[in-house]
């Protein structure tokens, strides 16, 4: 039976709408310049062409344009990204609360309760905000010769990185009763140094029954940082993980990370990773292959309590 949870304050939820709405407004506002930047490449070229004059007459205006209009767009695609972090964390304080265990992929949806139709309203908006981070994940586009920084696809990030506040990672953490750790999708809060310790909150609480208002205190080797880009298989396709390679990856419609192995690898910078996940109901111990981007494909760790 699902837990039930009494009515919450506000804790600033009309300001958290509000600064949305601030945002909303702002990406609008940057849509609109970022128009005008192509806009303007356009005539240009229309210009040009209507002239007949060789491209190298108009290069350093075509590079000033192009140079704004990357700018413009990066600004777009940060607002973008700050609006959604914001509809997620409004998002975490609704909904009702069912009482899950997390022994396997399936645990993570939600139960039958009487209050179905709106929980399965709200993880269907948890769910389309996580596929759009993961669409919305920027390639990088380095040269073949180039190594990619870290956090770029399976490139790790270095020993002295610390997740910022608001960061999405995956957290191994008590999910249920009977002791089972698991790897599920959480939000970093903060970054104790002293205790050399993260804060995190679960992204999906609610779902998981869980004190909405509770934070996690976890070691760092309990927090392993999603990728803040993706790699391009056109450039760097010895880089991705090759097919066999055991990994951690999230479950599709879940926010559980499982053990798992890439049955197949991404052939553009669009595509996901084809991976099976352990299932001992399954003769050769793995179910049939599932689509996960490349956003939620992170490299195999053991579950240790340090």
């Amino acid at each position: 039976m699902g837990r039930k949870i009494k009515n919450r304050p506000d804790h600033g939820g009309k300001n958290q709408y509000q600064e949305l709405n601030i945002l909303l407004h702002q990406v609008q506002d940057q849509r609109i310049r970022v128009g005008q930047s192509l806009n303007s490449i356009s005539k240009l070229y229309d210009k040009s062409s209507a002239e007949q004059r060789s491209y190298p007459v108009y290069r350093t205006k075509f590079k000033s344009l192009f140079s704004n209009a990357i700018s413009e767009t990066q600004q777009e695609i940060e607002l973008i990204q700050k609006a959604l972090s914001k509809v997620s964390r409004v998002q975490s304080k609704t909904g009702t609360t069912p009482a899950l265990s997390s022994s396997s992929p399936a645990t993570c949806l939600p139960t039958s309760s009487s209050n179905q139709p709106r929980k399965a309203m709200r993880r269907g908006v948890l769910m389309s905000l996580l596929h759009q981070k993961a669409a919305q994940l920027p390639v990088w586009n380095g040269e073949k010769t180039e190594t990619p920084p870290a956090l770029t696809g399976t490139v790790p990030a270095e020993s002295s990185y610390i997740c910022k506040p608001g960061d999405d990672v995956a957290a191994l953490l008590l999910c249920d009763d009977v002791g089972d750790d698991t790897w599920i999708l959480a939000e970093v809060c903060s970054f104790n140094t002293a205790l050399n310790k993260y804060q995190v909150k679960d992204i999906d609480e609610d779902e998981r029954g869980i004190n909405t208002t509770e934070k996690h205190l976890l070691s760092r080797r309990r927090v392993i940082p999603l990728p803040l880009y993706k790699l391009n298989p056109a450039t760097h396709d010895h880089l991705l993980f090759a097919p066999k390679h055991k990994i951690l990856a999230l479950y599709p419609q879940t926010t559980c990370f499982y053990p798992a192995t890439v049955h197949k690898k991404p052939e553009t910078e669009s595509d996901d990773y084809e991976v099976m996940f352990y299932d001992n109901n399954y003769a050769e111990g793995y179910a049939p292959p599932l689509s996960v981007p490349q956003r939620y494909v992170i490299d195999f760790r053991d579950k240790k309590r340090k």
